[in-house]
């Protein structure tokens, strides 16, 4: 039998299974909004404890050590760690390694990684905003902006909201290859 509070229906409960929603929802974030940054390789002996992938995160919940096992399985062998203002986690490749507090070599690390194909990844994000199917209160709803910050993507988005709003960018590739030069085809007689 479940005890009162835990029903939904109840007062209690209600809060409880709001509460366990918000927590996993923070959960899905992690999953979702997580960019993993490839550090450029070392050649000496740091570099076999050294991660290979970084990423930084700032949740509402401390959900890290949980939902960070989700990227065990999707990233194999690669040794990666990921910090938060919290706490960190790094995998070594066969067991994850939990910091209660993160060292603030893991913070540095991952805040100041740049990425080498940041630029290409701008680029595209620019080029596959639809601005006709814009909806800022959905976007929110499924991309908070509190995330937008740590995210490469970030800088970009409140300038696409702007032109899609003034009609600025009716099709978001025109601009850019109206601008471009074509290639000379050669006219066969």
């Amino acid at each position: 039998m479940i005890a009162p509070a835990m029903m939904a229906g109840d007062k209690l409960g209600s809060e409880l299974h709001r509460r366990l929603k918000s927590v996993r929802r923070e959960a899905h974030h992690l999953h979702a909004f997580l960019r993993f940054v490839a550090l450029p390789p070392v050649a000496d002996d740091a570099a076999i404890m050294r991660p290979q992938y970084v990423a930084w995160h700032e949740p509402a919940h401390d959900i890290l050590l949980s939902a960070s096992e989700h990227f065990i399985g999707r990233m194999g062998q690669h040794r990666w760690m990921i910090a938060t203002p919290q706490d960190g986690v790094y995998y070594d490749g066969k067991q994850l390694i939990h910091e209660r507090r993160c060292p603030e070599t893991w913070q540095t690390m991952a805040r100041q990684v740049e990425d080498p194909h940041g630029e290409l990844w701008l680029t595209y994000y620019s080029h596959i905003f639809n601005p006709s199917r814009l909806n800022p209160k959905v976007m929110e709803g499924h991309f908070p902006s509190r995330f937008w910050k740590n995210l490469p993507e970030g800088p970009l988005i409140p300038a696409l909201i702007t032109q899609a709003r003034t009609g600025k960018q009716r099709d978001g590739q025109a601009s850019d290859i109206a601008a471009r030069r074509g290639k000379k085809i050669a006219h066969r007689d």
